[in-house]
């Protein structure tokens, strides 16, 4: 397969993962869930006091990351609103599509790695936790891009 043909495949699914995590992102699902309106309470009150914490104790403690780059999205949009804080979720998926597709690329080929992308891009629980503010869609983004930089650093190392 051409490196054309190959990053228009890539690209098309990438439209699809996009597509599918942000289409009505305003709407869909209506409201927030009470873990969500809770992230975006810590992520407004770490903008209005300027403390952006590693560590929030409310609801029975969470890692401050996602809460912070949620407090961030409010701050660059000015505009509280759900979608704002679910967008960070939408994107953390998509390029978790992408990661997926140089991680299997990596371990097998570029055929597998294409239809592991579209496989994931178009995943019901994929992207349902791509759509809703939870801290959990950032463990398969940290896990794959993670998984593909140390197998490419080994690549790296065994090539000189």
């Amino acid at each position: 397969m051409t490196t054309r043909k190959t990053f228009l495949f890539l690209f098309s699914i990438l439209i699809i993962a996009g597509f599918l995590r942000l289409y009505h992102i305003t709407t869909v699902p209506p409201g927030l869930y009470p873990d969500e309106a809770m992230n975006g309470n810590n992520a407004l009150q770490a903008l209005d006091t300027d403390n952006f914490k590693t560590f929030y104790p409310e609801n029975n403690g969470r890692e401050g990351l996602f809460m912070n780059i949620q407090a961030l999205f409010l701050k660059f949009f000015g505009v509280n609103e759900p979608w704002v804080l679910r967008l960070p979720s939408a994107i953390l998926g998509i390029l978790t599509v992408l990661g997926i597709y140089f991680l299997a690329k990596e371990l097998f080929s570029v055929r597998v790695g294409l239809l592991s992308a579209f496989f994931l891009a178009t995943n019901f629980w994929h992207i349902n936790f791509s759509r809703i503010s939870f801290r959990a869609i950032m463990a398969p983004f940290f896990l794959v891009w993670a998984i593909y930089f140390f197998l490419a650093a080994l690549r790296k190392l065994k090539e000189q």
